[in-house]
């Protein structure tokens, strides 16, 4: 916890308590604290600057306590100051929160709040991050001039989490290890701000002695701090700047801060013992967990069997907690092997809520995604509760990690499709019709029988495997009743809105803002062969009015018009798609493969699959086959020789489903 220099001074204090940044205006900063107050336990601190200013005028709602006496205005605004404080604190108290005051004046609120920062050893800032009228959803950028400040000159070693409006806008993270203390005495400035530290200090007689009452023996080295405690009126605002007696030497000052930080210390170390109990207690409801976990799998093992006819397109909830036990988990050390210690080469894409990974998992591509938000156990119990073949597909968890670990999609987003310019290989026409009916396939899915909103529906969240079938990601993040495209809500109508500028793009290959005033000015005019896009193939007239004109349908900013994609988007795009794949001259995509991949194929027998199960040694293979090898009297890996920790199978449902659909891609 202290680490002392050469010459025996300590350093590098943590001071962990949350402190909160108000303004004078209650109603501004009230969000703020009640964001802080839902988000953080433990103790608080509500620091202010106040600003010096002697013509200030009092607010008219605190003239009435102060009356018109001969206090000059400094004073009363002072006075007024700490009226506005203990509003922040009974805020705190109904919360059942403790907290203080801390404060200081200075004229500049942004150099005023990393002072605090620095004489405090403030680790721990909730701050507005503009003010409240200013916030837009989707805000991710400062937009306060003191906020930006504050961010750029704040000690390293605060994590400042800056709000607006009772959102999260962004966050700065703090290096704990970099907050250098320097303790000294005998005339010299102490840094030293930990509250136990000033409030409550003995000295070497036994005496105690606290800020406001030093005695003629010990004295304080405080420089220009504002202190206030909470729970009433009086506060102290003077600045003290006291030097210590003669017979104070220094290794008795060090002595009296040891003391005080060791106490600091031990609480940590108690606190550190609890979590590693709780850590035990856990680990032993893990392993039971884990054993109730192959019972119940070679339980499900028999109901698959009387359920492998099942169409990979008939898609289905598993019934119960049980489908989503028997998704394969992973350990953090076999998602940094599999990434190469997650190199940046290996990065497919970073986002605010997760970065995506390309790894390789007992010889099969997947895709990694890292979730850095708290939704991950909502993303864990979606992904494993719906299937579906224009869906991404989960084939694994690592709850240490807190990862998902998905099928690798050779050839990416069809934003990447649409922006390669530099090569041939453009998608047709043909392709793009399949694109837009296997993605009205999938929302459909999503809004019937999932009542799930995608919420982020765009080119980039829409993957193709190596057939170039579509497959939608990154859904059910949100859910949300059916409203307006105009009201800003996420609903079942903005997904439909958000599909028609799906459309319009696949259509004409750009990302003009008015796209759509764009097509329909193009479709009036008679032009609409000038906007499509050429490197997709002559398309035909025909079928390209009949896309537009559905487009712009679902681009109606009137929720009331949009079309139902059951009954009137699906009919139109399933026709072209069975029209354009019952015309084999007219395809231009690249050859499907006619070999399966690699990893649809059993390492003992060679052949594909149809019902897989995963070993002990993390290999996936044909049940018959694995079986086969462990009735013949194995007891190590078909694949490494090293001896089995068990000789239990699961199924690999995931990879079921794959093989499935490729089978029937290929009518085998």
């Amino acid at each position: 916890m202290v680490k002392f220099s050469e010459g025996g001074s300590p350093a590098r204090v943590v001071n962990n308590k949350i402190y909160v940044a108000v303004g004078r205006d209650v109603q501004q900063s009230k969000a703020t604290l009640s964001w802080a107050l839902k988000n953080f336990t433990g103790d608080f601190r509500v620091v202010h600057v106040h600003q010096p200013n002697p013509s200030v005028e009092l607010c008219p709602a605190a003239r009435p306590f102060y009356g018109s006496g001969s206090k000059n205005p400094q004073e009363l605004a002072r006075q007024e100051m700490g009226s506005i404080l203990d509003e922040y604190i009974h805020m705190c108290n109904q919360a059942k929160v403790h907290a203080e005051k801390r404060f200081v004046e200075m004229k500049d609120i942004g150099e005023g709040i990393v002072e605090l920062i620095k004489k405090h050893a403030i680790t721990k800032l909730v701050m507005g991050a503009a003010a409240d009228k200013r916030y837009f959803e989707g805000m991710t950028k400062l937009t306060s001039t003191k906020a930006k400040f504050v961010n750029q000159h704040a000690h390293p070693s605060c994590y400042i989490w800056f709000v607006c409006n009772g959102h999260l806008i962004c966050s700065r993270e703090g290096k704990l290890n970099t907050f250098d203390m320097d303790i000294t005495s005998s005339g010299m400035q102490s840094s030293f701000a930990v509250e136990s530290g000033l409030q409550n200090v003995t000295s070497p007689h036994g005496s105690v002695h606290s800020r406001s009452n030093c005695s003629d023996d010990i004295k304080c080295d405080l420089t220009l701090v504002q202190y206030a405690r909470g729970g009433g009126t009086n506060y102290i605002s003077e600045s003290t700047s006291v030097r210590a007696d003669e017979g104070y030497s220094q290794e008795q000052g060090h002595t009296e801060l040891l003391r005080v930080l060791e106490n600091k210390y031990n609480e940590q170390l108690r606190v550190i013992k609890d979590l590693e109990e709780s850590l035990a207690k856990e680990r032993e409801k893990r392993k039971s967990l884990k054993h109730e976990f192959k019972v119940l799998g070679n339980l499900y093992e028999e109901a698959l069997k009387a359920n492998s006819n099942l169409s990979p397109y008939q898609t289905s909830e598993p019934s119960g907690a049980h489908g989503r036990d028997l998704i394969p988990e992973f350990s953090r050390a076999e998602l940094r092997a599999a990434t190469d210690s997650f190199n940046q080469s290996l990065k497919i894409k970073e986002g605010v809520y997760w970065t995506t990974y390309r790894g390789s998992l007992h010889r099969t591509q997947v895709a990694i995604k890292m979730i850095k938000c708290d939704n991950y156990l909502q993303a864990v119990q979606l992904a494993t509760k719906w299937r579906h073949p224009n869906l991404v597909t989960l084939i694994g968890v690592s709850p240490e990690a807190r990862a998902l670990i998905y099928e690798y999609l050779p050839n990416g987003s069809v934003e990447d499709q649409l922006s390669a310019r530099d090569t041939s290989n453009h998608l047709s026409w043909q392709a793009r019709i399949r694109i837009c009916a296997n993605t009205c396939a999938a929302l459909m899915f999503l809004h019937s029988c999932c009542g799930i909103v995608h919420g982020d529906l765009k080119l980039g969240n829409i993957l193709l495997d190596s057939n170039f079938v579509a497959k939608i990601n990154n859904f059910g993040w949100h859910s949300a009743p059916s409203h307006s495209p105009t009201t800003g809500e996420l609903s079942f109508a903005s997904d439909v809105f958000s599909f028609g500028h799906v459309l319009l793009r696949l259509l004409t290959g750009r990302s003009d803002l008015n796209l759509d005033e764009e097509m329909q000015d193009a479709l009036g005019e008679g032009k609409l062969p000038d906007v499509l896009d050429p490197t997709a193939g002559h398309w035909p007239v025909e079928q390209a009015t009949e896309l537009v004109v559905l487009a712009l349908r679902c681009c109606d900013i009137d929720s009331d018009n949009l079309p139902d994609l059951e009954s009137e988007v699906w009919p139109l795009l399933g026709e072209m798609q069975t029209s354009c794949e019952a015309s084999p001259s007219s395809r231009t995509d690249p050859e499907e493969p006619s070999e399966p991949p690699e990893h649809f194929l059993c390492p003992i027998s060679g052949e594909i699959m149809r019902h897989p199960h995963v070993a002990a040694d993390g290999f996936t293979y044909e049940a018959s086959g694995i079986r086969r090898w462990l009735s013949d009297g194995h007891d190590t890996s078909p694949m490494t020789n090293n001896p089995l920790s068990t000789l239990d199978l699961f199924p690999n449902q995931a990879l079921r489903s794959m093989i499935q659909e490729w089978r029937q891609r290929h009518n085998l």
